[in-house]
């Protein structure tokens, strides 16, 4: 049986357990040099000196706000200005939890007021909660991630889970991701984005999807998102020394696009991974890209493989972390020393419907096995039955595509979600404006036509409206679908650059 290893206390430094925290009964005297902060007396916080808390409270209220939180209305405001405008509004959980809709940022928030005790995270679930259920001994607690539980009550790998991890459906796919809720402990669950923990009965509940989603005109839609990026990229920049992470993808030409207006505060950063050639387009065209925009650009070259005492540190810091990350976070720790915050675009995926052309949803009812092949586990039944109580604790769906929902806690509430926490040994912090539930539903609200392959017209319309000139290069070049989806790749480009044109008065349609 695998164990978290006891012998690991005596090793702890400040990369252990990096930009994590603890929620229980009393404070964690094991993570010596961490905030200690009493939420009210029933539970105790104990974080890692680098986080951000923030804490707001009368007499009969008070939320208390883990990491950074960011309102792209007013983007000059800083953490502790956002908290207070979220606990003017507070007038109960349900009304608190709508408050942060237009939020992003990667945070959590405890509140409580007469009636309720809750915890709940950013749209994506970006900062995570896990919490132990009725068969912990130890009681109730919450913690970032199962391997810090797992090491504070020297819990062992349930059974059914280690030979999940055992699997091939496991070990062939690098990218490995745990289902639904499920965690490698028996005591421990995931608290998926979109629901809230009762922290009185330690059980959680969905709050969204809590309406329909109403359709909204193309250039409605395209003007209100281009508002909450540009709104979220003054509001990191504000803060924060900031990169960003550039690819020659879609995702982060928006998310330079809606840097526009900071363009002077800002650089773009690529991560040369083993075995790029120097032509890889993720270098070229963004290098070309970065260079027209008249910003500086820096290629971090990750390592061949972890040195044996970085190795020790990153699989310590977050419990079963992919190896193949370890070298870029390596990489850039020796480059940045954690002193950036990185921005990238991910997150953007969720409204690209990224699982409905791999599965006819009109013509049959999805299963829980197919949500299982969706995520490369096959008929493992681990998977399986977990896919299934995931399914069934959705309830009322509303208009909102099943495979969309499963994208958006799934693949990022889930794998997302823990690959950036691997990611935290090297960056200050991380962000992604698309991290936001007014940004992401009001493009779920768009025709889905106009948002998946292979025109993605909607993203094209981002990036033109928000710095046109980015599409002078092409958007993944080499990641095409042959040569005819290059070629339509081309025309958009060139169909988005003649729009402009003709808007300016420069030429006829």
């Amino acid at each position: 049986m695998l164990l978290i290893e006891k012998d690991l206390r005596g090793s702890f430094s400040k990369d252990r357990f990096c930009h994590q925290f603890v929620l229980g009964s009393a404070f964690v005297d094991a993570l010596q040099g961490w905030q200690r902060v009493p939420v009210d007396e029933s539970f105790k916080l104990t974080v890692h000196p680098e986080i951000a808390v923030e804490q707001v409270s009368d007499a009969t209220r008070s939320i208390t706000v883990i990491g950074q939180i960011f309102d792209p209305r007013t983007p000059g405001a800083d953490n502790a200005g956002v908290a207070r405008a979220l606990f003017d509004v507070f007038s109960s959980v349900e009304r608190l939890m709508a408050a942060t809709a237009v939020c992003g940022g990667r945070w959590i928030i405890i509140a409580y007021d007469a009636e309720r005790k809750a915890m709940f995270t950013d749209a994506l679930g970006l900062r995570q909660v896990f919490y132990t259920t009725g068969e912990c001994s130890r009681g109730f607690w919450v913690a970032s991630q199962p391997g810090l539980l797992g090491w504070l009550f020297e819990l062992r790998v349930d059974a059914t889970a280690e030979k999940f991890i055992d699997s091939l459906e496991f070990r062939r796919h690098r990218e490995y991701r745990w289902p639904g809720t499920a965690t490698p402990f028996r005591e421990i669950v995931r608290l998926l984005p979109n629901h809230y923990l009762d922290l009185c009965t330690g059980q959680c509940h969905r709050y969204w999807p809590d309406r329909a989603l109403q359709e909204e005109g193309f250039d409605e839609a395209i003007e209100k998102a281009a508002g909450l990026l540009q709104g979220m990229m003054r509001a990191v920049h504000a803060r924060f020394d900031v990169v960003i992470g550039m690819t020659a993808g879609f995702d982060s030409r928006i998310v330079l696009a809606a840097s526009s207006a900071i363009r002077k505060g800002v650089a773009g950063v690529t991560v040369r991974q083993g075995g790029m050639p120097d032509n890889h387009q993720d270098i070229a065209v963004a290098a070309r890209v970065l260079g027209k925009a008249g910003i500086s650009r820096e290629v971090i070259k990750a390592l061949p493989y972890m040195s044996a005492e970085f190795s020790k540190a990153f699989k310590q810091n977050v419990f079963l972390a992919h190896d193949h990350y370890g070298q870029d976070v390596e990489a850039i720790l020796h480059r940045f020393g954690r002193t950036k915050v990185v921005v990238t675009g991910s997150g953007a995926e969720v409204v690209r419907e990224p699982f409905r052309k791999k599965i006819d949803a009109e013509k049959r009812e999805i299963t829980a096995r197919d949500l299982a092949t969706l995520q490369s586990m096959g008929e493992c039944e681990f998977a399986v039955d977990s896919f299934q109580r995931w399914l069934g604790g959705i309830g009322e769906r509303y208009n909102i595509h099943l495979l969309d929902l499963f994208s958006w806690e799934q693949s990022h509430g889930n794998w997302l979600a823990a690959t950036q926490m691997e990611f935290d040994l090297a960056w200050r912090d991380m962000f992604t404006p698309f991290n936001c539930r007014e940004l992401l539903t009001t493009m779920l609200s768009i025709d889905a036509r106009y948002r998946s392959s292979p025109r993605h017209r909607a993203f094209y319309a981002l990036i033109e409206k928000m710095w046109p000139d980015l599409l002078d290069e092409p958007i993944n070049p080499d990641k095409s679908e042959g040569r005819g989806s290059l070629r339509k790749t081309g025309r958009s480009v060139k169909n988005a650059i003649k729009s402009r044109l003709v808007r300016r008065g420069i030429k006829k349609r």
